[in-house]
């Protein structure tokens, strides 16, 4: 054997350890993600937002120094071949980059730019205390991806500890709320909720990981019964948790991923059976608190909004009536062998229809509130139709100062921002007095750190260039992950988490829990789909 040879097969050996190294070490990290970081606390249940901010930057780097030694390894072995075919590689990495991977990019650049061009780089370097979403978890989000999308070989059995640990969370969640406290849970109260914390940090991880069972039980065709049953479950903990928790965002996210799949399962007999067993778990869920609240009426402890309307009186009744009759017509149909596509066809696009008339009715009303209080009778009654400071529990007061910090900014911030995670910093110490006495007059001590809705904040932080790129990565994602996940279930599941975590966020805000959770969803549906894409499949 010619020393060529014996160097050809020993780099083929290097450049196969290195790969075999990441896939493990990115399973090793999944785990942590996704089956430990929900329960992570070091200090007890006070500092437990802390606690996981710290446990995500950890992890992080040093996944991120291991990996960048096994790349390191692997491009000093390549280094000959690189420099000969230089053109060619270059060529054949362009060609591997989708649309989505270069809003990715994008975006990590616009974050490098507006760290730059910003004033407050000491604290945009990590981000404001007990956040730290600035710079470098910021690329870090960016890095995430490409890591687990690229060096990841996708194993479906790895889904069931992220689906197990979830489940659970989500029961610990709804058991709470009845103040039952399995666990010790340092000032227990009805603001901090499972082992996530704060009501809005709790929704923001159940929207992001609620409905991958519920996706699973609807596309897959092949489940055994044991399978079935335990998407059965974590579906229904995922759909009572979000019922349960007490902030309107989840149940924005909950009606919008249940429209999509009602909309996707018109023109499929068996995914509308599916999608009204699941309207049958949810209303039947809704219906079983009901009737707890009709015993114990004084054991829940948080009965507002929504959250009251959907738990107590007539309402679950009929949800429960109805899905129950319309999941007995469509199997009926079914063994029939008369599924009405036509009919499901037409009523997907009338709910569409009419739920986006319903948003704009709604609009409409509240403006015409906010200008003559009391003009549209019982409705006047209720919070979302007065747009003040106070709607949306103080959301009109957040998004009010976040677009005052957007539009005080001179040409270079706007298109820039103030910084990554920079928001509270400019309202402090770099803002006009009218901003920072409004801001204090609303929240007194308290700092307000975000614009509690996740583009305007990347608006105000990043500038245009960082929130682009940030909303077509995302919506790019979603679009992706649901075309190409129609015949790859794990794939389509990211994207309705991806979907989700989105429309939560229009009255919610980045935190480590939540957003590092949504950008390893979003590299594993993307490897599913690239995996499925090479002609492979997943284990």
């Amino acid at each position: 054997m010619s020393s060529n040879m014996r160097k050809k097969i020993g780099l083929q050996e290097i450049r196969a350890f290195t790969e075999t190294a990441a896939d493990l070490l990115i399973c090793c990290y999944l785990l942590l993600m996704l089956a430990v970081f929900p329960l992570y606390s070091q200090e007890g249940y006070a500092h437990i937002g802390t606690d996981k901010a710290y446990f995500f930057c950890r992890v992080n780097i040093w996944v991120g120094y291991v990996l960048a030694v096994l790349l390191g390894i692997r491009i000093a072995v390549k280094g000959a071949a690189l420099l000969s075919r230089k053109r060619r590689e270059g060529r054949r990495i362009a060609e591997n980059l989708s649309s989505t991977d270069v809003l990715a990019l994008l975006y990590g650049g616009a974050v490098l730019i507006s760290y730059g061009c910003s004033r407050y780089r000491g604290a945009a370097l990590w981000g404001a205390r007990g956040w730290y979403m600035g710079l470098i978890p910021q690329l870090m989000l960016v890095a995430i991806y490409f890591a687990v999308s690229r060096l990841w070989r996708p194993r479906r059995w790895m889904l069931l500890p992220m689906l197990a640990v979830s489940a659970g969370v989500f029961l610990l969640g709804c058991l709470n709320r009845f103040g039952i406290y399995p666990i010790e849970m340092q000032y227990s109260s009805p603001s901090y909720i499972s082992t996530i914390g704060n009501i809005n940090w709790f929704c923001g991880y159940a929207v992001t990981t609620g409905f991958f069972g519920a996706v699973l039980l609807w596309l897959a065709e092949e489940l055994k019964p044991a399978q079935r049953a335990f998407l059965s479950f974590h579906a229904a903990a995922g759909f009572l948790a979000l019922v349960l928790q007490g902030s309107d965002s989840g149940l924005a996210a909950l009606a919008i991923v249940f429209l999509v799949m009602f909309l996707l399962s018109a023109e499929d007999e068996r995914r509308m059976a599916v999608f009204w067993r699941e309207a049958v778990l949810l209303a039947g869920g809704c219906l079983l608190i009901f009737l707890v609240r009709l015993a114990a009426p004084d054991r829940m402890n948080y009965t507002e909004g929504l959250n009251d309307l959907l738990t107590y009186g007539w309402l679950p009744v009929i949800m429960t009536i109805v899905s129950a009759a319309v999941l007995v017509l469509v199997e009926a149909c079914r063994r029939r062998g008369r599924y009405p596509k036509k009919v499901f066809r037409m009523a997907a696009v009338t709910a569409v229809c009419g739920f986006l008339a319903a948003i704009a009715v709604m609009a409409v009303l509240a403006v015409v509130n906010t200008v003559r209080p009391g003009s549209i009778g019982v409705l006047s009654e209720y919070r979302w139709f007065t747009l003040d400071e106070g709607w949306g529990s103080s959301r009109g007061s957040t998004l009010a100062a976040g677009w005052r910090c957007f539009a005080e900014q001179d040409l270079l911030h706007k298109l820039t921002g103030v910084g990554p995670d920079c928001m509270s910093e400019y309202i402090y110490s770099g803002a006009g007095s009218k901003l920072l006495e409004a801001v204090t007059k609303r929240f007194g001590s308290l700092r307000l750190t975000n614009a509690h809705n996740e583009w305007l904040t990347v608006l105000v932080n990043t500038g245009l260039l960082g929130a682009a790129s940030f909303a077509g990565l995302m919506v790019s994602g979603i679009r992706r992950l649901l075309q190409g996940g129609s015949k790859n279930p794990p794939a389509a599941a990211c994207g309705f988490c991806l979907l989700a975590y989105t429309v939560n966020n229009v009255f919610s805000f980045q935190q480590a829990m939540s957003v590092g959770t949504v950008f390893v969803i979003f590299g594993m549906g993307t490897a599913f789909l690239r995996a499925e894409e090479a002609g492979g499949s997943s284990s």
